[in-house]
Protein backbone atom coordinates (compact mmCIF):
# COMPACT_ATOMS: atom_id res chain seq x y z
CA UNK A 1 0.00 0.00 0.00
CA UNK A 2 1.11 3.21 -0.85
CA UNK A 3 2.22 5.64 2.26
CA UNK A 4 -1.12 7.92 1.60
CA UNK A 5 -4.37 6.13 0.34
CA UNK A 6 -6.69 9.26 0.15
CA UNK A 7 -8.68 10.42 -3.01
CA UNK A 8 -11.45 13.06 -3.72
CA UNK A 9 -13.38 13.60 -6.81
CA UNK A 10 -13.75 17.26 -8.17
CA UNK A 11 -17.13 19.10 -8.49
CA UNK A 12 -18.14 20.33 -11.99
CA UNK A 13 -16.40 23.53 -13.44
CA UNK A 14 -13.68 22.78 -11.34
CA UNK A 15 -10.32 24.61 -12.71
CA UNK A 16 -8.68 21.08 -13.18
CA UNK A 17 -11.58 19.63 -15.88
CA UNK A 18 -9.21 19.85 -18.78
CA UNK A 19 -6.74 17.58 -17.22
CA UNK A 20 -9.06 14.73 -15.17
CA UNK A 21 -8.58 12.17 -18.17
CA UNK A 22 -4.81 12.08 -16.99
CA UNK A 23 -6.36 10.39 -13.83
CA UNK A 24 -8.01 7.03 -13.41
CA UNK A 25 -11.65 7.34 -12.23
CA UNK A 26 -11.28 11.29 -12.55
CA UNK A 27 -9.78 10.78 -8.96
CA UNK A 28 -7.03 13.18 -7.30
CA UNK A 29 -4.87 11.58 -4.79
CA UNK A 30 -4.57 13.71 -1.73
CA UNK A 31 -1.25 13.79 1.02
CA UNK A 32 -3.70 14.33 3.70
CA UNK A 33 -7.46 12.67 4.87
CA UNK A 34 -8.31 16.30 5.36
CA UNK A 35 -6.95 19.34 4.88
CA UNK A 36 -4.50 20.22 7.64
CA UNK A 37 -2.68 22.89 5.63
CA UNK A 38 -3.40 26.05 6.80
CA UNK A 39 -1.62 29.49 4.84
CA UNK A 40 -2.37 33.25 5.83
CA UNK A 41 -3.60 34.84 2.70
CA UNK A 42 -2.74 38.73 1.68
CA UNK A 43 -5.92 39.95 3.86
CA UNK A 44 -4.06 38.20 6.65
CA UNK A 45 -7.23 35.39 6.61
CA UNK A 46 -6.57 31.78 7.66
CA UNK A 47 -7.52 29.37 5.07
CA UNK A 48 -7.44 25.50 4.78
CA UNK A 49 -5.76 23.81 1.81
CA UNK A 50 -5.89 20.23 0.11
CA UNK A 51 -2.70 18.91 -1.01
CA UNK A 52 -2.25 16.82 -3.60
CA UNK A 53 0.20 14.45 -3.15
CA UNK A 54 3.22 14.71 -5.32
CA UNK A 55 4.61 11.50 -4.95
CA UNK A 56 1.70 9.40 -6.02
CA UNK A 57 1.74 12.01 -9.52
CA UNK A 58 3.63 10.75 -12.06
CA UNK A 59 5.44 13.03 -14.19
CA UNK A 60 2.54 13.96 -16.90
CA UNK A 61 0.21 14.17 -14.38
CA UNK A 62 3.01 16.40 -12.32
CA UNK A 63 3.75 18.91 -15.73
CA UNK A 64 -0.35 19.03 -16.18
CA UNK A 65 -1.34 20.57 -13.13
CA UNK A 66 2.08 22.59 -12.66
CA UNK A 67 1.40 24.34 -15.56
CA UNK A 68 -2.82 25.08 -14.75
CA UNK A 69 -1.15 26.33 -11.27
CA UNK A 70 1.28 28.63 -12.88
CA UNK A 71 -1.37 29.65 -15.72
CA UNK A 72 -3.89 30.72 -13.36
CA UNK A 73 -1.57 32.59 -11.21
CA UNK A 74 0.67 34.34 -14.09
CA UNK A 75 3.63 32.63 -12.34
CA UNK A 76 6.50 30.99 -13.08
CA UNK A 77 6.46 27.25 -13.94
CA UNK A 78 9.96 26.57 -12.31
CA UNK A 79 8.32 28.42 -9.13
CA UNK A 80 5.26 26.69 -9.14
CA UNK A 81 7.56 22.93 -9.08
CA UNK A 82 10.14 24.21 -6.76
CA UNK A 83 7.54 25.06 -4.51
CA UNK A 84 5.03 21.86 -4.95
CA UNK A 85 8.84 19.82 -4.08
CA UNK A 86 9.10 22.02 -0.65
CA UNK A 87 5.94 20.95 0.48
CA UNK A 88 5.47 17.42 -1.03
CA UNK A 89 2.37 18.55 -2.89
CA UNK A 90 0.37 20.57 -5.31
CA UNK A 91 -1.98 23.18 -2.70
CA UNK A 92 -5.93 23.33 -4.05
CA UNK A 93 -8.90 25.27 -2.33
CA UNK A 94 -11.19 22.59 -0.48
CA UNK A 95 -14.41 24.11 -1.99
CA UNK A 96 -13.46 22.16 -5.21
CA UNK A 97 -13.43 18.81 -3.06
CA UNK A 98 -16.93 16.91 -4.18
CA UNK A 99 -16.07 13.84 -2.56
CA UNK A 100 -13.20 11.83 -0.79
CA UNK A 101 -12.24 8.11 -0.02
CA UNK A 102 -10.04 6.68 1.91
CA UNK A 103 -7.99 3.78 2.99
CA UNK A 104 -6.28 2.82 6.18
CA UNK A 105 -4.31 5.33 6.81
CA UNK A 106 -7.20 8.21 5.66
CA UNK A 107 -9.71 6.00 8.39
CA UNK A 108 -6.88 6.03 11.32
CA UNK A 109 -6.45 9.87 11.13
CA UNK A 110 -10.22 10.49 10.87
CA UNK A 111 -10.90 8.40 13.97
CA UNK A 112 -7.84 10.17 15.75
CA UNK A 113 -9.54 14.16 14.35
CA UNK A 114 -12.84 12.52 16.23
CA UNK A 115 -10.68 11.74 19.35
CA UNK A 116 -9.76 15.50 19.39
CA UNK A 117 -12.80 17.08 19.06
CA UNK A 118 -14.49 14.78 22.15
CA UNK A 119 -11.05 14.82 24.24
CA UNK A 120 -9.66 19.05 23.57
CA UNK A 121 -11.58 21.87 25.52
CA UNK A 122 -14.42 22.77 23.79
CA UNK A 123 -13.77 25.36 21.35
CA UNK A 124 -10.36 24.16 20.80
CA UNK A 125 -8.02 26.42 21.75
CA UNK A 126 -4.85 27.71 19.38
CA UNK A 127 -2.52 25.93 20.94
CA UNK A 128 -4.09 22.24 21.35
CA UNK A 129 -4.72 23.02 17.46
CA UNK A 130 -0.96 23.43 16.74
CA UNK A 131 -0.41 20.43 19.02
CA UNK A 132 -2.63 17.98 17.35
CA UNK A 133 -1.68 19.54 13.94
CA UNK A 134 2.14 19.24 14.58
CA UNK A 135 1.83 15.00 16.14
CA UNK A 136 -0.36 14.69 12.55
CA UNK A 137 2.29 16.53 10.33
CA UNK A 138 5.51 14.62 12.32
CA UNK A 139 3.63 10.99 12.44
CA UNK A 140 1.52 10.32 9.05
CA UNK A 141 3.40 13.72 6.61
CA UNK A 142 6.67 13.36 7.44
CA UNK A 143 6.99 9.66 9.40
CA UNK A 144 5.78 6.66 8.27
CA UNK A 145 3.55 5.37 10.85
CA UNK A 146 1.88 2.61 9.35
CA UNK A 147 -2.00 2.42 10.23
CA UNK A 148 -3.99 -0.48 12.08
CA UNK A 149 -5.40 -2.59 8.91
CA UNK A 150 -8.52 -3.08 7.78
CA UNK A 151 -9.78 -6.05 7.42
CA UNK A 152 -13.82 -5.99 7.84
CA UNK A 153 -16.37 -3.53 8.93
CA UNK A 154 -15.55 -3.89 12.56
CA UNK A 155 -12.29 -2.86 12.01
CA UNK A 156 -13.93 0.59 11.51
CA UNK A 157 -14.58 2.96 14.22
CA UNK A 158 -18.13 3.21 14.98
CA UNK A 159 -18.21 7.04 14.37
CA UNK A 160 -17.26 6.10 10.99
CA UNK A 161 -19.07 3.51 9.95
CA UNK A 162 -21.61 4.15 7.35
CA UNK A 163 -24.63 2.32 5.45
CA UNK A 164 -22.54 2.69 2.34
CA UNK A 165 -19.22 1.32 3.70
CA UNK A 166 -21.08 -1.60 5.38
CA UNK A 167 -22.53 -2.42 1.68
CA UNK A 168 -18.57 -2.36 0.25
CA UNK A 169 -16.92 -4.44 2.78
CA UNK A 170 -20.08 -7.09 2.09
CA UNK A 171 -19.36 -6.68 -1.80
CA UNK A 172 -15.45 -7.21 -1.32
CA UNK A 173 -16.39 -9.96 0.69
CA UNK A 174 -18.29 -11.70 -1.77
CA UNK A 175 -15.91 -11.11 -4.71
CA UNK A 176 -13.26 -12.71 -2.21
CA UNK A 177 -15.39 -15.66 -1.79
CA UNK A 178 -16.01 -15.89 -5.90
CA UNK A 179 -12.24 -15.50 -6.90
CA UNK A 180 -10.98 -17.84 -4.11
CA UNK A 181 -13.42 -20.59 -4.74
CA UNK A 182 -12.25 -21.45 -8.08
CA UNK A 183 -15.52 -21.91 -9.40
CA UNK A 184 -16.59 -22.92 -12.51
CA UNK A 185 -19.18 -21.60 -14.67
CA UNK A 186 -21.83 -24.57 -14.09
CA UNK A 187 -20.97 -23.75 -10.29
CA UNK A 188 -22.13 -20.22 -10.83
CA UNK A 189 -24.92 -21.13 -13.14
CA UNK A 190 -26.50 -23.53 -11.10
CA UNK A 191 -26.53 -21.82 -7.51
CA UNK A 192 -23.41 -23.58 -6.13
CA UNK A 193 -21.26 -20.16 -6.17
CA UNK A 194 -23.44 -17.88 -4.28
CA UNK A 195 -24.63 -20.69 -2.21
CA UNK A 196 -21.62 -20.39 -0.64
CA UNK A 197 -21.12 -16.77 -0.32
CA UNK A 198 -25.04 -16.37 1.12
CA UNK A 199 -23.06 -18.56 4.27
CA UNK A 200 -20.45 -16.89 4.56
CA UNK A 201 -21.56 -13.07 4.60
CA UNK A 202 -24.63 -14.79 6.31
CA UNK A 203 -23.34 -17.48 8.84
CA UNK A 204 -26.24 -17.20 11.29
CA UNK A 205 -28.75 -19.22 8.32
CA UNK A 206 -27.81 -22.08 6.41
CA UNK A 207 -27.75 -22.19 2.91
CA UNK A 208 -28.10 -25.39 0.30
CA UNK A 209 -29.14 -26.03 -2.77
CA UNK A 210 -32.21 -27.63 -3.33
CA UNK A 211 -32.30 -30.31 -6.51
CA UNK A 212 -35.33 -30.83 -9.11
CA UNK A 213 -36.01 -34.46 -7.26
CA UNK A 214 -36.41 -32.40 -3.61
CA UNK A 215 -38.65 -30.20 -4.95
CA UNK A 216 -40.62 -32.79 -6.59
CA UNK A 217 -40.53 -35.02 -3.39
CA UNK A 218 -42.04 -31.78 -1.53
CA UNK A 219 -44.57 -31.23 -3.68
CA UNK A 220 -46.00 -35.18 -3.30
Amino acid sequence: MTKHDTWVKLKPGNPYESILDLFPESKIPMRDPFPLERVTTPGRNQVSLWIIDLERLNPTQQAAIAQLIASHHNADLDEVLAEAVTVKGFSMADGWVESMECGAEGFQRSKELADFFETAPQPPSARAWREFYNSQHDRWIEGNEPPPPINSIEDVDPRLRTPELEQHFKMRKVQSVIANGGYSVLDVLTGRAMTDVLNEIDPENSYSLVGYDDEFDDDE
